[in-house]
């Protein structure tokens, strides 16, 4: 694959390792340094770790926020004055049921006037097609009536439409999430009056690396799971769907996975939850090591300090490898590494090359 300047990872990179390493060190560095009272040709101990052999699935972990199956902002078609509002926030609802309701009076009156104007339309029609036959009037006269008529119709059909609009009822099972209004405001149309979370299915939406999802032949090849209940195991998440553009900040794709429903239990849209993807490499000698086991070059490179020597002492020298990922405390390498060899787990960057050191066995225990 390359090495790792060469692959054009970008420094973030490299910082997230330095940031990481210098953390993890930061209480061991005693193995590496001399004693005051040890003299100063006695090597440093180090603590040493076997390389282990490549895995061909990588393993990455993603904050996941639950999320509805969708979110929706209830609002009426026409403004008025809110009647009623029955619902509170947190209350479950069943699909067709009332939401909430605008004083109906102004539109029931409104249906009554255009009901009589209609009637009205109707007889003048009638009276002048009647005339325009016996040719008493003109026939321009009979078709305006017509379309008085026609007019009339239209209005009352409005009328009603908005006397119905003037009911809010919920599209789908829900849960309340959010009332934006309270009882007795005046509202105009198209203004949100409740939030309502489609609860049918939970979804867990992560955000996926662009350059991860580059090394993937599809999205459908990750097997993803998360943990909701600390007392039953893994669980897994079945892709739903993603957004097919990066976000402003980040170079991510926003991925919704659904949780199965026995697995829901009281969970609720906005809790948190760690989410693993496993994902198949093609890259087979891939290398998982700790990130405290990596040391960063002037160039911009990458090493780990390999061990050479006996069951006490021996040498290190600095190995070049190429990271090809990184997992909070977990770096994915490529280099000339071999499983079963023993590269320094902790403090590398305190040691030169080809320097002698002494393994670093435990502490005596004092009884």
């Amino acid at each position: 694959m390359g090495n790792f300047a060469g692959r054009g990872r970008p420094v973030g990179l490299l910082a997230a390792i330095c940031l990481a390493a210098f953390s993890a060190v930061a209480g061991e560095t005693a193995f590496a340094r001399d004693d005051g009272a040890v003299s100063a040709a006695t090597p440093p101990l180090v603590r040493l770790m076997t390389v282990p052999a490549p895995t061909a699935v990588q393993k990455r972990r993603f904050y996941g926020r639950v999320a509805a199956r969708q979110t929706v902002d209830l609002a009426f078609q026409v403004a008025g004055r809110i009647e009623r509002l029955p619902l509170l926030e947190g209350d479950r609802v069943k699909a067709g049921s009332l939401v909430a309701e605008l004083d109906l009076l102004n539109f029931q009156l409104a249906v009554e006037r255009a009901e009589l104007n209609l009637e009205q339309a109707e007889r003048d029609y009638r009276r002048n097609t009647k005339l325009a036959s016996r040719q008493a009037v003109s026939a321009v006269r009979a078709e305006d009536a017509e379309t008085v008529r026609d007019l009339a119709r239209v209005a009352l059909s409005q009328a009603r439409d908005d006397l119905a609009e003037a009911t809010l009822t919920a599209p789908f099972d829900g849960l309340v999430a959010i009332r934006v209004v309270d009882n007795y405001t005046t509202v105009a149309a198209g203004q949100p009056v409740l939030r309502l979370h489609d609860m049918s299915e939970l979804r867990v939406e992560i955000d996926f690396p662009e350059q991860l999802l580059r090394r993937v032949p599809s999205l459908g090849d990750v097997r993803f799971e998360t943990v909701l209940d600390a007392g039953i195991g893994p669980v897994t998440l079945a892709l739903r769907e993603y957004r097919a553009e990066t976000a402003a900040i980040g170079q991510s794709y926003l991925v919704s996975l659904a949780v199965p429903p026995r697995h829901a239990g009281n969970l609720l849209p906005g809790a948190v939850t760690t989410v693993t993807a496993y994902l198949r490499q093609d890259d087979t000698d891939l290398i998982q090591l700790p990130v405290t086991a990596i040391q960063l070059n002037a160039d911009r490179t990458a090493s780990v300090m390999l061990f050479a020597g006996d069951a006490d002492r021996g040498t290190v020298r600095r190995l070049r490898v190429a990271v090809v990922a990184i997992d909070g405390t977990a770096v994915a390498v490529q280099g000339a590494l071999m499983p079963g060899q023993e590269i320094v787990a902790t403090g590398g960057h305190l040691l030169r090359d080809g320097q002698a050191v002494r393994r670093f066995q435990g502490f005596d225990l004092v009884h």
